[in-house]
């Protein structure tokens, strides 16, 4: 009997077609975990990850050496997107995000807390004799788009009115708002301790102690099936006693 009727130069698929082509998913579906699960336990271990650029570049690369040498036999293949990733539909191991995943076959694994603090270049609070929170007022700020109203509620926390209406610049990317911090084009406001290597080696400076907490904590998601993986845990362990990872910088 046929599943697909013909129309013109294509096809669709009739009424026995969809009935059949569910159970082909099906059987895809059991295929391809059943060839994953065998590559993870039998191939040579290749931990694969996904995160998001800064915290690839601020926090997992300058420390990547020292897992290495601890744990030679775990290959590391690093991939980076600002797209939150499922971990059902797409080859990766581990993905670390910003806030938890609600999906009922992964583990949300929170790592630290996330603060958000006020930013500069050392030459930008050197020109604006940055000392007093008050002076946000009166200079440039680096605005994300998407995060409305973002610098009136760190002003909020500080226990100061955030008078100015217009933003020196806006960009609609977080990386985007770093370097134009690094170049000296105004204040911006990074998440720590992500961004706490940039502070520790003078390429950015926080003028100002005041902090407030995040709404997301960062979190180590990945799968139920996956949970006693030695790779994983190995990965995770290390991160966490990461020094760019500590929650404070002098």
């Amino acid at each position: 009997f046929p599943l697909f009727i013909r129309k013109g130069r294509g096809v669709n698929l009739n009424n026995a077609g969809k009935m059949y082509v569910g159970y082909i998913e099906q059987a895809f579906s059991i295929i391809e975990n059943g060839t994953k699960r065998v590559k993870s336990n039998f191939s040579a271990p290749s931990l694969k990850i996904n995160t998001f650029p800064t915290m690839a570049s601020n926090v997992i690369i300058p420390q990547l050496s020292l897992f290495q040498v601890a744990h030679p036999e775990v290959d590391i293949r690093l991939a980076t997107s600002m797209n939150l990733v499922d971990l059902h539909d797409e080859d990766f191991d581990l993905a670390i995000r910003m806030g938890h995943d609600n999906s009922p076959n992964t583990i949300s694994q929170k790592l630290v807390d996330i603060h958000i603090s006020a930013v500069c270049s050392p030459a930008f609070a050197e020109k604006h004799q940055l000392n007093n929170v008050n002076q946000i007022n009166e200079i440039p700020l680096i605005d994300l788009s998407y995060m409305d109203n973002i610098w009136r509620s760190w002003a909020n926390s500080a226990g100061i009115s955030c008078n100015k209406t217009k933003h020196s610049l806006t960009f609609d990317n977080y990386d985007a708002t770093l370097l134009a911090a690094e170049q000296g084009l105004g204040l911006a406001l990074a998440m720590t301790p992500i961004e706490n290597s940039l502070i520790e080696r003078k390429i950015l400076v926080k003028p100002f102690k005041q902090t407030f907490p995040y709404r997301l904590s960062l979190y180590a998601v990945y799968r139920k099936a996956d949970q006693n993986r030695h790779d994983i845990q190995c990965f995770l362990k290390w991160l966490i006693k990461s020094p760019n990872m500590k929650t404070q910088v002098q």
